[in-house]
Formats: structure tokens, C-alpha cells, sequence
């Protein structure tokens, strides 16, 4: 096993104050994600200083540390051969707070303040499990879109592509039903079975109370609704039937009931509030163009800061279900141009040259997308750069949603990376142009506003 990662993970356990006081742990694509047991133990100077790692946040009683891409992956799992740590999954809400009156106030205000961080957080979890087979399937449907367009290229190779690209797509509702009721405490199967029957084509020979119902209706918004909902009534079951009888009548109560109620009520409610969604994004983005495109584009970077951008995925998803492509998304890429000019600024304005060395790294995995190393390791602590990064995101959004650039199903990568999975040529053309000047505006305003370069240690 590699020496770096028993580094990191020693000086990590030792700056929260011991594995016993860890609570749960895990790990999503770019940040280390922990609960402790005693806040009051953590030790954000040493938990930032960790080779390796670009920034330390906490946020909704829950530690984040931001490693990038690959790294986490690599750390988490090492973190788990070496203790066997409860899954994040499992955080509850009974993290002991201690230390001095004001500061238990302070804290305890965070974790009951925080409901939409906390909201967005099961979400994240929900979904991010989700996101390697976005990014893969996405590429693959990219590649087999600029195929079709190459004269001479053998039809089984774009058939192949468009299968494999397709895979996470097919099963999209059953994986998102499964992790839906895994989160919130159901039987995960009992997910996977009622997001099997909402899309069962059958559904469409059903003729109930005048109305014939719509496999699919609601996509994931209805998905997400019922089986969070089933949770609740399987527990109910669950807790007045005694012996035997539960093993078999719990499952099939909680399907008989949810199954009407997401037929008579939910799918239909689920159905109207996407419609309205989508239709609320269209008109936002035709209208409000330069408007609605600067505040999507200039406030992203503040939302994937706080961890909360992965919340987004199943409005991304409806967007796709219902359209066949997502004009949201290219715009809030834009935020990461923005960031990428402005890390460039700093790259040849600061004389420390460790802080040169962590630009180095997080440039290019910055303008592939992964904007984290970059918000944590460079612009954040200096602070006016973030500023400067939000500006340029603010630029290069109003240029997308002016132009009306839409992306194709792959809305899990961005940068560069996302113009092979764009819907047209018009669309690859203002995209690059939006990426380019929100990158030039987020380098100019970084060298207009300047920063207090840091002295090298």
C-alpha cells in the first residue's frame, strides 16, 4: 500500500482525535467525507496542512477533505482496510458536542440550521454513487454521436457505442429507487421493485378512475417521492405486524400501497411539478437570457464550495428525460472557466512558489472539470480570485444562455471534456466561446482586484 496514503491517513486520524472518535466516514469523487463523535477535537490547521490535501470544510455537522479526483478514492478505500468505519450513510443525529458554553452554541446552531445542506446531502448520496457511470456512458454516446457524423464508420461501432452509453441510462430509475430507499432506511429491493413497476410499459393497459396511466410519468422526481414515502410506510408495517406474518406481509402491504398511491397520486403530482420545471428553466433561460445565464453561471461555484452542486443531478436528469438535452448544465460549467482564468492569474502573479507547485496540479484537472482542488487549494484562501472566478463564471454563462448551448445526455463531465457530448455544432461553437471569455474575464478581474500573496513558509 502505498506510503502516501498511511501518511495522510495517520495525520488525518491524528487531527480528529483518534479512530474512536470517528463516526462515520466515507468518500465521494473528490473530498473524504467524515463525521466525528466530539467536533471540538478536529483540528482544521493540521487536517489543512495533510500532503495532498487542497482544503478542509465543515459544513452540516459533517468534515469534508478536499483530495481531487482519484485521490479519493484511493484514500477512502484505504481508510477502510484500516478500520472498519461506519458508512456515512449511517450518520445520525446524535453527535456529541462538546467544549466551552459559546462554542457549543455556535455549533449547535450549525447543525440545526442546516436543513437544506442536510437535504442536499442525502441527495448527493443518492446520486453520486451514480455519477463514474454518468461520466462513462456520457463520453460513450459523445463518441458514437461524432461517429455517426464520419462517413464510412461501420454501423456496428456506433451501435456498440450507443449500447454501451445507453447501459446506466436503462437502469437509471431501479438504481435511483435502490439507493432512494437505502438512504432513508427501506428495503432497498422494495425501491428497486416500485421504480420497476412505475416505468413497466403494462402500466399504459391499466384503465383506473377514467384516466389510462403513463409508464415513466414523472421520471425521477416521481421516483425519488415514492420510494422516500415507502420508507415510511414500510416502517409503519413493520412496527404492528408481529412474528411470522411480518417477514411476508410487510413487503407486499408496502407494495399494494404505495403502488395505488403512486399510481392515483404521486406519479400524476410528480408529473405536473417536472413538466412545470422544465418548462420554469426554458422560459428562465429564452427570456431572462443574459440575466438568468450571469446568476447561474457567477453563483455555481458557491454551491459545488459547499458541497451541495451533486443536489442538482436529478434536475439535470428530468431535464434529459423530457428534452433529449440539458441547456442548464453547459452554463453552470462556466463557473469552472471562470475559476481555471483565475488560477492562471494567480499562476503569474504570486512569487510564493508552493503555492505555484498546487496550481501546477490543480490547473489541469481544473480544466477537465474538477474545480475542487482549485476553489480549496488556490482561489477560496485568497479570497478575491474566488470572487474574480465567480465573475467570469457570471460572464461565460450569460454568453451560453444567450447563445442557447445544450448538452446531450452526458452531464457528468464538464471543462473541455463536455464539448464532445454537446448536441450540435452551434452548441460546441458558443460553447467554447463562453468557456473561453469567462476564463479571460475570471483572469482579468483576478489581476484588477489582486490578493494578499501569502508568505512562503
Amino acid at each position: 500500500m502505498s506510503a502516501d496514503l498511511k501518511q495522510m491517513y495517520d495525520q488525518l486520524i491524528a487531527a480528529v482525535g483518534g479512530v474512536e472518535n470517528v463516526a462515520t466516514l466515507g468518500n465521494c469523487m473528490t473530498r473524504i467525507r467524515f463525521t466525528l463523535k466530539d467536533n471540538a477535537k478536529a483540528q482544521g490547521d493540521k487536517l489543512r496542512a495533510i500532503p495532498g490535501v487542497a482544503g478542509y470544510v465543515f459544513s452540516a455537522n459533517q468534515h469534508q477533505l478536499i483530495v481531487g479526483p482519484g485521490l479519493a478514492g484511493k484514500l477512502g478505500a484505504y481508510c477502510k482496510e484500516q478500520h472498519n468505519f461506519v458508512p456515512l450513510s449511517m450518520a445520525g443525529n446524535d453527535t456529541k458536542v462538546v467544549g466551552d458554553a459559546k462554542g457549543n452554541k455556535a455549533i449547535t446552531k450549525q447543525k440545526y440550521s442546516s436543513s437544506l445542506s442536510k437535504f442536499c446531502a442525502r441527495i448527493g448520496a443518492i446520486f453520486v454513487p451514480l455519477i463514474p457511470a454518468y461520466i462513462g456512458c456520457g463520453l460513450l454516446l459523445g463518441i458514437a454521436n461524432i461517429a455517426k457524423s464520419i462517413h464510412g464508420c461501420p454501423a456496428d461501432l456506433v451501435t456498440f457505442l450507443t449500447v454501451l452509453g445507453q447501459g446506466v441510462f436503462f437502469y437509471l430509475n431501479a438504481a435511483v429507487g435502490w439507493n432512494t430507499s437505502k438512504e432513508f432506511g427501506g428495503t432497498p429491493a422494495l425501491g428497486l421493485a416500485l421504480a420497476g413497476a412505475l416505468n413497466f410499459p403494462a402500466l399504459s393497459n391499466l384503465h383506473w378512475f377514467g384516466q389510462t396511466f403513463v409508464p415513466g410519468r414523472g421520471g425521477i422526481i416521481a421516483i425519488l417521492f415514492v420510494c422516500y414515502l415507502a420508507c415510511f410506510v414500510e416502517k409503519f408495517f413493520r412496527a404492528r405486524i408481529k412474528g411470522t406474518a411480518e417477514i411476508f406481509l410487510t413487503p407486499t402491504l408496502t407494495l399494494v400501497v404505495m403502488g395505488l398511491a403512486s399510481l392515483i397520486v404521486i406519479q400524476p403530482l410528480a408529473g405536473y411539478l417536472s413538466d412545470a420545471l422544465t418548462k420554469g428553466i426554458q422560459y428562465g433561460l429564452k427570456h431572462g437570457g443574459l440575466i438568468s445565464g450571469s446568476l447561474l453561471g457567477g453563483f455555481f461555484l458557491p454551491t459545488v464550495m459547499l458541497g451541495i452542486h451533486q443536489s442538482l443531478v436529478p434536475i439535470h436528469q428530468q431535464l434529459v428525460d423530457t428534452l433529449g438535452n440539458n441547456p442548464l448544465f453547459p452554463i453552470l460549467c462556466m463557473a469552472g472557466a471562470g475559476q481555471v482564468g483565475a488560477g492562471i492569474a494567480v499562476y503569474f502573479m504570486t512569487k510564493n512558489q508552493n503555492l505555484k507547485n498546487i496550481i501546477k496540479g490543480a490547473l489541469p484537472v481544473g480544466i477537465l472539470g474538477i474545480g475542487e482542488p482549485l476553489i480549496y487549494g488556490v482561489t477560496l484562501p485568497l479570497f478575491k480570485p474566488f470572487i474574480a472566478a465567480c465573475i467570469g463564471g457570471a460572464v461565460g454563462g450569460a454568453v451560453g444562455a444567450v447563445a442557447g448551448v445544450t448538452s446531450a445526455i452526458a452531464f457528468g463531465v464538464s471543462g473541455v471534456v463536455l464539448l464532445i457530448a454537446l448536441s450540435n455544432l452551434h452548441s460546441v461553437i458558443f460553447y467554447t466561446v463562453g468557456f473561453v471569455a469567462a476564463a479571460v474575464a475570471g483572469g482579468i478581474c483576478t489581476w484588477l482586484m489582486g490578493f494578499d500573496d501569502p508568505i512562503e513558509k
